[in-house]
């Protein structure tokens, strides 16, 4: 079992990985837009 700190810690990476490709995503579409 994950401690709640192991757990947090690691949700909080995925909401960033998750964060970081939407805006990657986003960026890729505004400058092939333009």
């Amino acid at each position: 079992m994950m401690t709640k700190k192991e757990t947090l810690k690691w949700t909080l990476q995925i909401i960033a990985s998750v964060i970081t490709a939407v805006l990657t995503a986003l960026g890729a579409t505004s400058c092939m837009g333009m």
